[in-house]
């Protein structure tokens, strides 16, 4: 069985950097010293994309499920037993905790890629990406965390306070 060989112009983990993709989810504040940089430059941007559309499916996913929860809630089957309302409930809490590390796993890797696209970008003489902080609230990845730890919290609400309609 013969190894696999890495892409044409890829550099291999001896050579410290591994494949583009690799050096990428890993930034290296430099240039390649091997490869092309311009192709290694649309590869990191390619992942961008990947990355921001992976997020936003799984916001969708998430407002989704969330609101499949609260509509089974609100049927007279659940609001009947307290032990089907508390099981969703705590269901609705773990899928959100499970949505919001994923959107946290996403958002650190979409800023490896970028730190890359930066470095490669002044290699290259390109204008570099924004850099803003991750926690800004009016930045796509603050919003979306954010928004992900308010319906995480709302959950957690729902599990301690019991609201009675019309009460």
């Amino acid at each position: 069985m013969s190894a696999a060989r890495p892409p044409e112009g890829a550099r291999t983990a001896a050579e410290g950097e591994g494949t583009p993709v690799i050096a990428a989810l890993h930034p290296v504040q430099h240039a390649p010293a091997h490869g092309d940089p311009a192709e290694e430059y649309k590869c990191v941007c390619d992942f961008m994309r990947l990355y921001a559309t992976l997020r936003f499916y799984q916001l969708a996913l998430l407002l989704g499920t969330t609101g499949s929860i609260i509509t089974a809630l609100s049927s007279n089957a659940v609001r009947t037993s307290f032990a089907r309302a508390e099981f969703l409930k705590t269901g609705g809490f773990v899928v959100t905790l499970a949505f919001l590390v994923m959107e946290f796993r996403a958002t650190s890797y979409w800023h490896g890629l970028r730190d890359r696209g930066n470095a490669l970008a002044r290699h290259l003489g390109f204008q570099p990406f924004p850099t803003p902080s991750r926690w800004h609230p009016l930045t796509t990845s603050g919003a979306g965390f954010y928004l992900h730890a308010f319906v995480a919290a709302l959950w957690l609400a729902s599990l301690f306070l019991r609201l009675q309609p019309g009460a």
